[in-house]
């Protein structure tokens, strides 16, 4: 169990994941600092390094990441940097400072090709770029900090603090009433509220080694998409049903990328609501911004 009186330090605290986990944070009444990619870079370790020094956190959290999947098929370089290098120079601070580390990482570290969720003691095999950076950001963060660090994976994170699959179909659906969807890739869409209060979950119990996390539930692109037309109330709009191959993206998706989330229930104690739930609540919170 983490009882300090050190803040903890949230690295990203500018996306869509770490404005949800502040706000976590501040819930919990843990005082925490936060620093954004134009306050510190994380491929820059002596940058790194001095951050952490002044700071001196007790538990680093890192949602820093590029997570352009189709971007890092041209930009090999960078997401390296930024998702392999990075967690690494953080490990490194953290080693020097005696931090604990918790890095988010990805489902993309495995292909799709079981069949069946996986767990933690799977072996990964990224299809792509970004995959294949995030795999060796994870493997580079277990050799630099070893006992401690927690890796946490998830995947199809929506929040409303940034852009996310939720907001592009409801954005789509303003413009016609005919939308194509893939349906051939399986996971759980998460809602970032929820995978927040995971990690700040995780940190105070000081967990080690790797924990997989997302919402509760199973479905496609297209029956994600299907859901959200009809609790968003759009009506008259229909979901086409289209293959990946149809979709012609740039990087390879793993087909079924769905992740066990046994090992987090039992640490933690609960496990994630389903996907559904979190999306009313999504839509919920939405509306009321926007009537505010």
């Amino acid at each position: 169990m983490t009882q300090t009186n050190e803040p903890w330090l949230v690295v990203g605290a500018g996306g869509m994941l770490g404005r949800d986990l502040t706000d976590a944070l501040r819930n919990e009444a843990i005082r925490f600092e936060t620093v954004r990619s134009n306050q510190m870079n994380i491929t820059e370790p002596e940058g790194v390094v001095e951050t952490l020094r002044r700071l001196r956190p007790a538990v680093v959290i890192n949602t820093a990441a590029l997570t352009d999947v189709d971007g890092c098929e041209s930009m090999v370089e960078r997401a390296f940097a930024v998702n392999a290098r990075g967690p690494e120079n953080l490990a490194c601070a953290c080693r020097a400072t005696a931090a604990f580390l918790v890095h988010v990482s990805t489902d993309y570290v495995f292909d799709g090709s079981k069949g069946a969720p996986y767990t933690e003691e799977d072996h990964p095999s990224p299809l792509g770029v970004y995959g294949r950076s995030k795999e060796e950001g994870e493997r580079l963060v277990r050799e630099a900090l070893p006992g401690a660090h927690c890796i946490v994976r998830t995947q199809w994170l929506f929040g409303l603090h940034g852009k996310n699959f939720v907001e592009a179909i409801l954005r789509q659906t303003e413009r016609t009433n005919r939308l194509r969807v893939v349906n051939d890739q399986y996971g759980a869409p998460t809602y970032t509220p929820d995978l927040a209060a995971a990690l700040v979950t995780l940190s105070r119990k000081g967990a080690t080694g790797t924990f997989h996390v997302t919402n509760a539930g199973i479905t496609s692109w297209h029956g994600f998409a299907c859901r959200i037309v009809e609790l968003g109330g759009a009506h008259g709009v229909t979901v086409e049903e289209i293959t990946s191959k149809e979709s012609a993206r740039p990087a390879p998706r793993p087909p079924y990328s769905v992740l066990d989330n046994q090992k987090f229930a039992r640490c933690a104690g609960y496990s994630l609501r389903h996907w559904e739930e979190a999306l009313q609540d999504y839509l919920t919170r939405r509306g009321a911004r926007r009537d505010a």
